[in-house]
């Protein structure tokens, strides 16, 4: 494992990446489409000069060839090699042919990272099947899908993975039952901002409602950097909340599904469009 490696793999408009770069990471940035690799490698020049940054501009699928790949323009980050997933979202997608590789032989190209990003569409099964027990990352995130959450972190926990943590993207909270103490705190700040009572009214008009939003954006700082909408945020033992056991997160999984569902209120999601979007982190023992 190479402790200042980090795979970006769906790099996206390259948020992530960047947050990588800054903290002193050497950056292999895996993306599909090729539009915004243009646009980041533009971006990211002089880190790409440096030999601190390679961008691939592949797929990651379970075999090696040109597969279709479908592009939203209105929304890069729905682009997907999955042609069921576009059935629910209402916006048009072009089609490409994209090369694509086996996830294993970028490893064994590159190198086992300290640290895995994986968000590409449903497609980082096809990166956790292709880690070696021999040799593996410190820690690894994916992207909570309906179709692949529970076997993705069955296979980590096979491989050795022993805790984990969910955490919204939302606004980076962690999905912890009992909730969590910045869960808590976050709730109570929204309450002071929605509520209606006069004094809180008052204190509102007389600046108030400023402070309130700063302290709520603190959930999406860390030192001095902000975390963009659709960044993955914090990562490893950065990222909020407590490393919860294989039992103890497929039980806040189901919680947290059955609240969702069931339309219950809660700082975890957006209760205005109704979207529950939420990583995986898991990581080693050592």
């Amino acid at each position: 494992m190479k402790r200042k490696l980090i795979y970006d793999v769906g790099m996206n408009n390259g948020d992530d990446t960047a947050y990588y770069l800054a903290r002193g990471f050497q950056v292999i940035a895996i993306e599909a489409n090729p539009a915004l690799v243009q646009q980041a490698s533009k971006r990211f020049e002089q880190a790409i000069a440096a030999a601190q940054l390679r961008i691939l501009n592949v797929g990651i699928a379970d075999g090696e060839g040109a597969f279709p790949f479908l592009i939203c323009d209105t929304h890069p980050e729905w682009s997907t090699f999955d042609l069921s997933a576009i059935q629910d979202k209402s916006v048009e997608y072009r089609q490409i042919t994209v090369s694509c590789r086996r996830f294993r032989s970028i490893l064994e190209e590159f190198g086992i990272p300290y640290y895995l990003k994986l968000d590409i569409e449903g497609n980082e099964i096809h990166c956790l099947r292709d880690l070696f027990v021999s040799d593996l990352p410190g820690y690894v995130s994916f992207e909570k899908t309906a179709l692949w959450s529970l076997e993705s972190l069955t296979l980590l926990q096979n491989l050795g993975y022993s805790k984990f943590k969910l955490i919204s993207q939302h606004n980076y909270l962690p999905v912890e039952y009992p909730p969590s103490r910045q869960q808590k705190n976050y709730e109570r700040l929204e309450a002071l901002l929605k509520g209606r009572n006069f004094a809180l009214r008052l204190f509102r008009k007389a600046g108030g409602r400023l402070w309130l939003q700063s302290q709520l954006n603190k959930a999406r700082c860390q030192s001095t950097w902000e975390f963009l909408p659709g960044s993955s945020g914090p990562f490893g033992e950065d990222a909020a909340g407590r490393w919860q056991s294989f039992d103890g997160i497929i039980a806040a999984l189901e919680k947290a599904n059955h609240s969702f569902e069931a339309k219950e209120p809660s700082a975890l999601w957006n209760n205005i469009s109704y979207s529950f979007w939420a990583d995986f982190h898991a990581k080693r023992e050592s």
